[in-house]
């Protein structure tokens, strides 16, 4: 993997570095004076294409914080660019950073507003970036990065300061909820390696004096101040100097090895200020406010998007490879049941030959199939008798109480044998009962009359005729009625019924 390249720009001049796994090296140095010419030769001798990060480490660098209604859209943006104008109209160096909306009124939008006042410090530098082959990627100032090392450190929604050391000087930054409010760099001989103590506590009580004129830390309690060091003599006289709760400070003094095992970052004893650590973390957070124009970022843009094509293409080209090996299973399995099925018809096939084998020549002479047809007939009617009859007529007189079956005649009437008008073969069921006789019971007969008449009649498909019945029936005449023989006058009720046949 390629080393990640970053210029770090301070008040004494310019420095590249290469972050790789190995470690951080310092490839070369360049002044102000004549180091623009050796920038020059430097950028030559990297790959085209290679990205750069431009850090800014410099004391003309000013925020401001606004509380602005909150817009999304097409809208947010112009309006943004309006108020940067505005704050910042003599450097094109500007960004901006949400600090989130308010949770009252309104709930407006609060935004710090950012940008590095002093453009012709930065402008050679960068103007022989964006002429070189080299690709600038962003642009970056060390009060913004600093956010990254503040926010592991601490927890908690109060203000606190963080103090930390550079090649450029002693910075003091305030964070709010994780988020930066205020920074301040003061450039000094003795802020160089190892600072004094009593600079230090200088500048922090100057920083937190005017933190506290803007009301940005509170006066009803202290305020911690974490002060990365490296140097043991000016981590013990923080611990015990005369800073303390009772002057609203709270001084906190952390090795910045310790401060590495926090940020989960590489440490080398051998560092004496904190940006090995803020190189480290510009490397692993590239997502920081970006104080680079728009236009020299071009080149950055065009690469995204090339590599954007690039992956959309990939993933389109394994989409196609993914569509094609589904293509290729689907066709394979559709050629296995082809073959599946051709094997199956040809099984079949030979099935059939040999069943036409075994049947014989038609047509047969006519007089041969009516005597098949014959035998067919007297086999089924041969093989009926009545106890399906039976037992239909058994379960559909079971309702019915106290009732005399004297006969039943079971017969069969074979179909007609005419072609043009088949019908189903018949069966035929005379049933005769005894009624109760006397002038007495003549309510009590035809009742009885009725309800076997009713019971006949839920035989699934029968027809009913009656062919005898008592006197007292004769006038309501449910269905034909046959006359009774003279002479008889014994009570009784008899009744055929048509079934259909159903052959086993």
């Amino acid at each position: 993997m390629a080393a990640q390249h970053i210029l770090y720009l301070s008040p004494s001049g310019l420095t590249a570095f290469a972050i790789a796994r190995s470690g951080i090296e310092a490839l070369q140095r360049f002044s102000l004076d004549d180091g623009l010419e050796h920038f020059d030769s430097f950028l030559s001798t990297l790959a085209a294409g290679t990205r750069l990060s431009l850090l800014v480490d410099l004391p003309d660098e000013a925020h401001h914080l606004e509380t602005l209604p909150f817009i999304r859209g097409r809208d947010r943006r112009p309006m943004l660019a309006r108020r940067q104008e505005h704050l910042f109209g003599d450097t094109p160096f500007r960004s901006y950073l949400s600090l989130g909306r308010e949770r009252s009124g309104r709930r407006d939008e609060r935004i710090l507003f950012a940008a590095l006042t002093r453009p012709a410090t930065i402008q050679p530098w960068l103007q022989r970036i964006v002429q070189s082959p080299c690709i600038l990627a962003e642009v970056v100032s060390t009060s913004f990065l600093s956010q990254a090392l503040a926010a592991p450190l601490h927890s908690g929604a109060h203000p606190f300061l963080l103090v930390h050391t550079t090649p450029a000087g002693l910075r003091v930054s305030c964070f709010e909820n994780s988020q930066l409010r205020f920074s301040r760099l003061t450039v000094s001989a003795a802020a160089q390696d190892h600072p004094d103590a009593s600079f230090v506590h200088d500048e922090i009580r100057r920083s937190f004096d005017y933190l506290l004129s803007q009301r940005i830390v509170p006066r009803d309690r202290p305020t911690r101040a974490l002060v990365l060091t490296a140097d043991e003599e000016t981590c013990t006289t923080l611990g015990t100097g005369p800073a303390g709760p009772s002057s609203g400070l709270d001084l906190q003094p952390l090795r910045l090895g310790q401060a590495a095992l926090a940020l989960k970052l590489q440490h080398t004893p051998t560092d004496t200020d904190s940006l090995p650590l803020l190189l480290r973390a510009l490397a692993a957070h590239p997502r920081l406010p970006q104080f680079a124009p728009a236009e020299a970022l071009a080149g950055h843009r065009l690469q995204q998007i090339g590599r954007i094509a690039g992956i959309l293409a990939s993933a389109f080209f394994i989409a196609c490879l993914g569509y094609t090996s589904l293509n290729l299973l689907a066709a394979r399995s559709q050629r296995n049941l082809a073959e599946a099925s051709q094997h199956q018809a040809t099984l079949l096939e030979a099935r059939l030959k040999a069943v036409i084998a075994g049947t014989p020549a038609t047509p047969l002479p006519l007089e041969r199939l009516n005597q098949t047809l014959n035998r067919v007939q007297a086999l089924a009617t041969s093989s009926t008798g009545p106890e399906p009859a039976l037992r239909q007529l058994a379960a559909a007189l079971a309702p019915v109480p106290d009732f005399s079956l004297q006969e039943i005649e079971w017969n069969v009437q074979p179909p007609n044998r005419q072609p043009s008008a088949p019908e189903p073969t018949t069966q035929t069921l005379r049933v005769r009962f005894s009624l109760p006789p006397g002038i007495e019971q003549t309510r009590e007969r035809v009742g009885q009359a009725k309800a076997l008449l009713a019971a006949l009649g839920t035989l699934p498909g029968a027809q009913l005729q009656v062919m005898r019945q008592p006197p007292e029936m004769a006038e309501s005449e449910p269905l034909r009625v046959a006359e009774s023989p003279p002479g008889d006058t014994s009570p009784q009720f008899e009744v055929l019924v048509q079934l259909t046949l159903t052959h086993p």
